[in-house]
């Protein structure tokens, strides 16, 4: 199984179990290029009204649940919540697939390995309302017909494993592998601003014989470094903005000093704790002195163990301090020594501005808003078990990554942190 997510409103991730790739598939040899470093300015986008709605009604029914004595009184939680991908800025690359002038809208997601593009093979709502590649129309299609089908937690892809030429910015790689969506089910891919998504997490996570697109790379020799990076603008409107770096990083986004971790499982880009404290303490959220850390870009929000995240909830009790959010305490991951802190500000999403929108989506047949429209503040951690052998883990999503530059180094299998400079 294998947890991803994706893409936008506010946050989260996807489970992913890829199955079904039946052929043996030679290494595919791309044409020479000479190495460089590229710096991609990525594409921003507020998400509707209608995503806010989703996001906090899911968030803070799924956090009331915690709250609850049923729950309270578990020694332990079993139940794996489905978790939705929402995040309040949508971020996404331009990549070409044919021809360089073919753009599509790509999510860049660390959370999961293959490159999924909605194809005109699909003819459901959710296909319908994206572009759509038509592979007839491309000239260095080469079919495969390798069947893929990937569960997620909102939903359920299903494609055809074929290949193309695809351009990344100066990159231009031939015979990519790619799985064109043949089917969507689930609400998600229905309002979601985006063509495919673009998975770089190792290969390992990646079914039979799918060469994923940075392993491409590297096998063709593309870039200075085997490395990429990630600055996240806080804001859409920011005067700098985001930006996906490949061979190297950017400094210009870096304030002060960079600190690398080891990866510990080369499936995710998944790092180790020494703790997770809050108001600088320890209140257990780390079991046996460290937790799992899993670097995700397709996940906007945090999640942890269910049981641990309702400790940490109990014990921040943010529903009751909305008016006065600077009171919360601060939250620290500690790993490898270094100190990593989310101020309550950047972890607390205000609720209040969207009051007018969720009084009409109350008057509508959804009367489940009327409860979350009493929140005026909602934390941005959400609970999600992950299991053995990955899990149990906790996820580092944007809200974290917008405050912390991030460094994928595959030449060294580490991730690297710094604050990121605004």
């Amino acid at each position: 199984m294998k947890h991803s997510v994706i893409w936008l409103c506010f946050v989260a991730l996807l489970f992913a179990n890829a199955i079904n790739i039946l052929e043996e598939q030679a290494p595919l040899q791309p044409e020479e290029q000479k190495r460089k470093v590229q710096h991609l300015r990525l594409n921003e986008k507020v998400v509707n009204v209608k995503d806010s709605q989703d996001f906090y009604k899911f968030v803070a029914l799924n956090q009331k649940r915690l709250f609850e004595n049923q729950f309270i009184q578990k020694s332990s939680a079993s139940e794996n919540l489905r978790l939705h991908n929402f995040k309040n800025i949508q971020y996404t690359a331009d990549l070409g697939i044919g021809q360089a002038g073919n753009v599509f809208k790509v999510v860049l997601d660390t959370g999961s390995a293959n490159l999924w593009i909605d194809s005109n093979r699909c003819s459901e709502q959710g296909c319908m309302r994206h572009k759509q590649y038509k592979h007839e129309e491309s000239h260095s299609f080469l079919p495969l017909n390798q069947e893929l089908t990937v569960e997620f937690g909102s939903g359920e892809l299903k494609g055809l494993v074929n290949s193309d030429t695809i351009y990344f910015g100066d990159i231009t790689l031939p015979r990519q592998n790619l799985a064109e969506i043949t089917s969507e089910n689930g609400i998600i891919f229905k309002s979601l601003d985006f063509d495919g998504i673009l998975g770089l997490a190792y290969p390992q996570m990646a079914p039979k014989n799918f060469n994923p697109v940075f392993d491409n790379m590297m096998q063709q020799h593309a870039l200075e470094k085997n490395q990429f990076a990630f600055y996240f603008a806080k804001d859409p409107n920011d005067i700098t903005h985001s930006e996906f770096t490949l061979g190297g990083y950017n400094q210009a986004h870096v304030d002060g000093e960079i600190n690398y971790h080891n990866v510990i499982d080369k499936y995710y880009w998944m790092i180790k704790a020494d703790s997770i404290l809050v108001g600088g303490k320890d209140i257990g959220l780390c079991n046996d002195g460290s937790c799992k850390l899993i670097v995700d870009t397709g996940t906007s929000i945090m999640s942890g163990p269910m049981d641990d995240v309702g400790t940490l909830l109990r014990n921040l009790n943010v529903k009751d301090h909305c008016s006065e959010i600077k009171s919360l305490p601060n939250i620290t991951f500690k790993i490898d020594g270094i100190d990593y802190t989310l101020e309550p500000e950047e972890y607390v999403k205000p609720t209040a501005a969207d009051s007018s929108a969720f009084a009409e989506m109350n008057s509508s047949e959804d009367q489940s808003m009327v409860e979350v429209n009493s929140w005026d503040c909602i934390a941005s951690f959400i609970p999600l078990d992950i299991q053995e052998p990955q899990g149990p883990a906790w996820i580092l999503g944007d809200v974290f990554l917008r405050k912390y530059y991030s460094i994928y180094d595959r030449d060294n299998d580490r991730v690297g942190f710094a604050k990121a400079k605004q």
